[in-house]
């Protein structure tokens, strides 16, 4: 049963995953990967060239986990397919609403909620 993989893990798997990171993060990556995986100047799709450590999306997630524990400061790119553009990936920096927020921003009506459920 542990061979077959979801469509998330399908769809992860097409992708490089880069981290690009400051001094303490990127001292603690290094004890992490190999330096081989550091890549120097790599094009970004808004033109700039930036310093990535390559890794694979479970290291990514690790990273994550631990962002606040371990005051790492860091952002993840990624690449799509062998030639795709390097892109930032937008889901590590999603804004969570609280429900007054998303009231007061006309995300939610007040009772659609209630009308939903009833």
């Amino acid at each position: 049963m542990g061979w077959f993989i979801t469509d998330k893990e399908a769809e992860m798997s097409n992708k490089t995953w880069y981290v690009e990171a400051t001094a303490h993060t990127n001292e603690v990556i290094a004890t992490e990967l190999p330096s081989e995986n550091m890549h120097k100047g790599v094009l970004c799709q808004d033109c700039l060239k930036r310093d990535f450590w390559e890794c694979d999306y479970r290291f990514v997630s690790k990273l994550v986990k631990n962002k606040a524990a371990g005051n790492l400061v860091f952002k993840v790119f990624y690449r799509e397919g062998k030639y795709g553009p390097v892109k930032l990936w937008p889901f590590l920096y999603k804004k969570h609403r609280s429900l007054s927020q998303a009231l007061k921003k006309g995300i939610v009506r007040k009772g659609s909620l209630a009308a939903q459920t009833g």
